[in-house]
């Protein structure tokens, strides 16, 4: 990626899919913030990236678990802790979340779970949850904070370079505060670009979802598989998801190419064996659906390159 600036204004944006030419760019590249607002020769702020680790507990945890967010305030005994504490969350698929950690990493994304840091979520919220047992842990994850120095958010046009709008440093609450700062984004970009934006009005602000088959009554399972025997091929036994609603899933207007794109959308693969006993169908399933090789099938990433008509199927 490339900018082009001049008079303190970007006027082109040289990128993998061509040459953009914006009026405004708005800046939302999370760890890589600073460097973006760096090539468009508008960089104020750095960002050093926070490594953060978290557990998920089985659903059967739960019981045992909690209904409420809790967690363990250690004081100030620790006055280089760069964190809130972390603690015991319950998400609304039923699972248990516990942490985060928070530590000072070098790479932009570090990935990682140490053993260490695994140790030291369990010694702290033993304090809040003594119940709380290695056994019920079914997946362990991190995620990168995108943390600036000041330690605050960067809502603003730019500094130097007039037609750059930032929305940088945003670590915890970002996710609770994102409605907020659109529209600062919004009220930002009308003044930046003296245009004034109006929602479109085709746009439809509900979306409906669909019901996953193990939320069904016994007599709409009955009904939904006399209509469709793909409903009543289970593929996915942790999360009760057939065979069905992974086809519905591929088939939506918006595709989806990868593993992880299905496990997001329907929770294929979440569940206490994380995808071992169901990956491998699921991977043929979407095979078979997209007309290519086991092999092209990824994980995550790019899409996929559908086989061409002469190359055969499976």
């Amino acid at each position: 990626m490339k900018f082009e600036v001049k008079d303190h204004r970007i006027i082109s944006v040289k990128t993998n899919r061509g040459i953009i030419y914006p009026r405004v760019v708005i800046n939302a590249a999370g760890v890589f913030a600073d460097i973006i607002a760096g090539m468009a020769g508008d960089q104020f702020f750095s960002i050093h990236p926070r490594r953060g680790v978290e557990m998920i507990l089985d659903k059967k945890a739960a019981s045992k678990s909690v209904n409420s967010t809790l967690s363990f305030y250690a004081g100030n005994s620790d006055k280089k802790a760069h964190t809130k504490g972390g603690g015991i969350i319950p998400t609304v698929d039923g699972n248990t979340v516990v942490g985060p950690t928070a530590s000072e990493c070098p790479e932009r994304e570090d990935y990682q779970t140490t053993k260490e840091e695994i140790d030291a979520l369990f010694d702290k919220h033993r304090h809040t949850l003594p119940s709380l047992s290695r056994s019920d842990v079914i997946t362990y994850f991190a995620g990168i904070r995108a943390s600036t120095y000041e330690e605050d958010f960067i809502v603003r046009r730019g500094k130097w370079t007039e037609n750059i709008i930032h929305a940088a440093g945003i670590q915890s609450p970002g996710l609770t505060a994102a409605p907020a700062i659109a529209e600062d984004i919004v009220k930002i970009y009308e003044m930046v670009s003296g245009e004034k934006l109006a929602p479109k009005k085709q746009f439809n602000p509900t979306r409906k979802s669909n019901r996953l088959l193990k939320e069904l009554s016994v007599e709409e399972r009955d009904k939904l598989i006399k209509s469709n025997p793909d409903y009543g091929q289970i593929i996915c036994r942790c999360e009760e998801i057939s065979k069905g609603e992974i086809l519905d899933c591929l088939r939506r207007p918006l595709k989806v190419h990868t593993t992880d794109g299905v496990k997001r959308r329907i929770r294929a693969g979440m569940g206490r064996c994380q995808g071992g006993f169901c990956q491998q169908l699921i991977v043929q399933i979407m095979a078979e659906e997209q007309k290519a090789l086991l092999t092209e099938i990824k994980k995550k990433g790019e899409a996929l390159i559908l086989l061409d008509d002469n190359k055969g199927g499976m």
